[in-house]
C-alpha cells in the first residue's frame, strides 16, 4: 500500500496488475476496492487481474514564500 501511495502522489494515474496466486480467494474487483480505499484514491477500471486508480496530485502551494 505504501509503494501504491507513493506512486499516486507521483502520478495521478496508476495501473496495477493482481497476481494469480493473490486472487484463490477473492476477486480482482474486489482486491482494487481495498487499495483504493486504503490509499483515498478512485477505482477506475478493473479488466481482467489489472486494475486502474486515479488520484488528484496536490500542486505545491506557490504562495507560501512569496512577500508582497
Amino acid at each position: 500500500m505504501k509503494q501504491v501511495a507513493t506512486q499516486l502522489k507521483t502520478r495521478e494515474l496508476v495501473k496495477l496488475k493482481v497476481q494469480k496466486p493473490a486472487l484463490t480467494e477473492t476477486e480482482t474487483s474486489a482486491v482494487a476496492e481495498k487499495v483504493a480505499t486504503s490509499t483515498r484514491s478512485t477505482l477506475v477500471e478493473v479488466m481482467g487481474r489489472t486494475f486502474t486508480l486515479y488520484k488528484r496530485r496536490e500542486l505545491p502551494d506557490l504562495d507560501k514564500g512569496v512577500k508582497q
